[in-house]
């Protein structure tokens, strides 16, 4: 198993399914990637079109899973059950950020014309996570859309705390929703506590946006200009969504995740709400969130 991410990102090999005008395309050995997911001529997530690509600049583009956590870790430190633990951070970022899975190639388990199973089996985390566990990313294309089916297997023989998620690049201008509550964040993108709200909308902008949401139902709809619409609908596990889009970007990330940055830190504090999860050693854990697509009428 490898002991460091590789440099350089190999992307040239792809797998695709199909199911009547949708498409989808997968990248295994680049982090497991959806690397393009479209209906006709319509793209619903920006198409990755690179076939390699440095470790540390990945490019803003495709879906890729967040495993076996999610967004951030405080300098790459926290405290489990008593003892500290230290993660690896990629070159000039000063926090752990997403887990590994996204730098690591992941293995076809299965594949018929319109489903894939992606699987990583990690027992030496190239970025210090101690615990060997398994993910599989579960993916069905049918008439409603592309689901999505995260499980995690703790292979260990302690508990292990590890949260999932997965950070889509979509091409929408906007998501509507309805989130009940909303988390604060340093300037270096680290939760700090929550409080209630209503939120409906976020768009694209010139300011942009990074915003942490929970309690937002598990739906929320992304639109598009010519009338294209996708709804995420997430099992109750994926509880907190971040919503993300740079200044002045052309792309939209509405990210269904299971915790809050910062969760194992926050949580260690006494904080509530984060989401953080344990699997006890030999336990599986898996949720399902549908992308359903809804293409423009005035296309048709």
């Amino acid at each position: 198993m490898p002991t460091s991410i590789p440099e350089i990102l190999d992307a040239a090999g792809r797998v695709s399914i199909a199911y009547g005008a949708h498409r989808a395309e997968f990248a295994p050995a680049a982090g497991g990637r959806l690397t393009r997911l479209a209906t006709g001529e319509h793209q619903w997530i920006v198409p990755v079109t690179e076939t390699q690509w440095p470790a540390p600049r990945w490019p803003r583009a495709g879906s890729y899973p967040l495993v076996p956590y999610s967004n951030r870790i405080r300098d790459g430190r926290f405290v489990f059950e008593g003892r500290e633990h230290a993660l690896r951070s990629l070159p000039g970022r000063p926090h752990a950020i997403h887990g590994s899975g996204l730098y690591r190639a992941w293995t076809v388990r299965a594949q018929s014309p319109e489903s894939v199973d992606l699987v990583l089996a990690s027992e030496d985390d190239p970025l210090g996570w101690p615990w060997p566990f398994e993910c599989v990313q579960r993916y069905r294309l049918g008439g409603r859309g592309l689901s999505l089916t995260l499980q995690m297997a703790n292979l260990g023989d302690t508990p292990m705390p590890f949260g999932f998620g997965i950070h889509p690049y979509f091409t929408a201008r906007r998501v509507t929703l309805h989130a009940r509550r909303r988390w604060q964040a340093d300037a270096e993108g680290l939760a700090t506590g929550s409080e209630t709200t209503h939120v409906r909308e976020l768009r694209q902008s010139a300011e942009g946006c990074d915003t942490y949401l929970s309690q937002w139902g598990g739906q929320a709809t992304l639109h598009w200009d010519d009338g294209h619409a996708l709804t995420l609908h997430a099992d109750a596990a994926f509880e907190h969504l971040v919503v993300y889009a740079a200044p002045g970007a052309d792309f939209l990330c509405v990210e269904p995740v299971t915790q809050v940055a910062d969760a194992f830190n926050l949580a260690a504090a006494g904080q509530a709400r984060t989401g953080m999860r344990v699997l006890e050693p030999g336990e599986r854990y898996g949720a399902t969130l549908l992308m359903a697509l809804q293409p423009s009428r005035r296309a048709a």
